[in-house]
C-alpha cells in the first residue's frame, strides 16, 4: 500500500490550498452517469480525419494530438499536468479493461483535453471508477473505434498535430478549420493553468532527515510522495517563487518540478533557475531538476532546447547512465528535449544520460557536484522505476554537506 504525503497549506488562513492537493479530484462524490454514445470525428489541422464513437464527456475538444506507449496507468496519465493542452492518443489496443482508484490520480483535475483509442470496454463492478466516468468527471471526451496505429504511424511521419475532437454532426472541412485555428501549443502559458498559486507544505512521510524546496510547474503527487519518503518535509512554491523566498525556507534541496508547456517562453522562471543555479554552485542548496525544471536548467545555462518530432510519451523508455553504463526502463512525458550545445560545457555541465532510442540528451550534471537533472520521470505514475535510486541519490547528497559528489552521478 502507497503511504499518501499529507499536504496541507502553510498557515490555518490559507486552508483553502488545500484544494490543488486534493487528489480525490474529479472521483469525489458518486461517479456521473454516463451520456449516451454518439457518432463523432477526430480531424487534424492538415485534413486527416477519422470517424468513430463518441463517449465520455459531450463536448468539443481542442489541442494537440500525441502518443503514449503506456498500456495501463489511465488515471494518471489524464491526471498528470504535463498532459495539459494535449489530446492523448492509446497505442495500446484497448482500453478501461480495470476500475480506476483516487489514490492513482496524479492531481486534481484531469489535465488532458480528449482521449483518443481503439477499444474502450467497461470493467466488471468493483471498487473505484471506469475510465469512461473519470472522463465524464473530468469534462473530456474519449473518441473509440480509431486506427491509432493509423494516427500514431502519421504523427511519426510528421503530421501537423492541432486536432478537434467533436460531434459527426458537422461537415469535415469545418472540422479541419477548426483544427487549424486553434491555439498552438507553444503559443499557451500551461504552466500558468496547472501550477499552485499558493505556498503549500507536505509531511515527511518516514523520520524527518531535512527540507526540500520545491518549485511547482505542474508537479505530480507521486513524485511529492517519492520525495516525501525519503524523510523530506517539502515546501512547495508557485512558478513565479523568487530566490529569496526560496532562501527563507533555509532548504537542504531545491526540485524543480515536472511541468507542462513550451520552457523556452518561460523567461521568469529561467532567470530564477540561473540565480539558484548560481548559488548552488558557490555552496548554497544544491538542486534537482526533472523534465521542464532539466530543461529550465539548460535554458539557464544558455544551452538552448527544441521540440521533439513527435515527444516522448510512455513507460518503456531505455536511458543509459553514461558514466557506469547502466539502463534503466523509465516513464517519459515531454515534448522538448535539450540539446547537446557547446554551451553545456562551457557551463561546465556533463551530460550524464542519454535515450537508447534517439540519443537525446536525458540528463546533466554540473562539475561542482552540486547540480543534477534528468529528463524523464523516476517516480513512474504510470511507469517502471528503475531510476527512483535518484530521489535517493539527490536527497543523501543534500544531506552530505557541501561539497559531496554524489549528486553528479544522478
Amino acid at each position: 500500500m502507497q503511504t499518501v504525503p499529507r499536504i496541507e497549506p502553510l498557515t490555518p488562513a490559507a486552508h483553502e490550498r488545500r484544494a490543488f492537493f486534493s487528489y480525490l479530484g474529479p472521483m469525489a462524490g458518486d461517479a456521473p452517469v454516463l451520456p449516451a454514445p454518439r457518432p463523432g470525428l477526430l480531424a487534424l489541422e492538415g485534413g486527416i480525419v477519422q470517424h468513430g464513437t463518441l463517449r465520455g464527456a459531450d463536448v468539443v475538444a481542442e489541442g494537440d494530438l500525441i502518443f503514449t506507449t503506456a498500456a495501463t496507468g489511465w488515471g494518471e496519465v489524464l491526471t498528470d499536468p504535463s498532459y495539459a493542452g494535449q489530446i492523448v492518443v492509446l497505442t495500446h489496443p484497448m482500453a478501461g479493461n480495470y476500475r480506476i482508484d483516487a489514490d492513482e490520480l496524479e492531481s486534481s483535475k484531469v489535465h488532458a483535453r480528449a482521449l483518443v483509442v481503439s477499444r474502450l470496454v467497461t470493467p466488471p463492478a468493483g471498487r473505484g471508477w471506469s475510465l469512461e466516468e473519470l472522463l465524464v468527471a473530468g469534462g473530456i471526451p474519449v473518441i473509440t473505434g480509431m486506427d491509432t496505429r493509423a494516427l500514431t504511424l502519421e504523427l511519426r511521419r510528421g503530421a501537423a498535430r492541432r486536432c478537434v475532437i467533436r460531434g459527426a454532426e458537422v461537415p469535415v472541412a469545418t472540422a479541419i478549420d477548426e483544427a487549424a485555428s486553434s491555439p498552438t501549443w507553444e503559443s499557451v502559458d500551461h504552466v500558468a493553468a496547472v501550477a499552485t498559486t499558493e505556498a503549500t507544505f507536505v509531511r515527511a512521510t518516514n523520520r524527518r532527515r531535512g527540507t526540500a524546496v520545491l518549485v511547482d510547474f505542474g508537479v505530480k503527487r507521486s513524485l511529492l510522495r517519492a520525495i516525501a519518503a525519503r524523510g523530506f518535509e517539502i515546501v512547495v512554491l508557485p512558478p513565479d517563487a523568487s530566490p529569496a523566498e526560496i532562501a527563507a525556507e533555509e532548504p537542504d534541496l531545491v526540485v524543480l518540478s515536472p511541468g507542462p508547456g513550451d520552457p523556452a517562453r518561460m523567461e521568469l522562471q529561467i532567470a530564477l533557475v540561473r540565480a539558484l543555479a548560481a548559488e548552488a554552485i558557490a555552496g548554497g542548496p544544491p538542486i534537482l531538476g526533472i523534465c521542464l525544471g532539466h530543461q529550465l536548467l539548460a535554458l539557464a545555462a544558455d544551452s538552448p532546447t527544441r521540440r521533439l518530432a513527435v515527444g516522448h510519451h510512455g513507460g518503456n523508455h531505455a536511458v543509459m547512465e553514461l558514466a557506469t553504463g547502466r539502463v534503466d526502463i523509465g516513464a517519459h512525458n515531454h515534448e522538448v528535449a535539450v540539446l547537446d550545445h557547446p554551451a553545456l560545457a562551457a557551463a561546465d555541465y556533463r551530460v550524464s544520460h542519454r535515450d537508447l532510442n534517439d540519443g537525446t540528451v536525458e540528463g546533466l550534471a554540473h562539475a561542482s557536484g552540486r547540480i543534477a537533472s534528468v529528463q524523464f520521470h523516476p517516480e513512474g505514475a504510470p511507469g517502471p522505476i528503475d531510476a527512483a535510486r535518484i530521489f535517493d541519490l539527490a536527497t543523501s547528497a543534500a544531506l552530505d554537506g557541501a561539497r559531496s559528489t554524489h549528486l553528479a552521478r544522478a
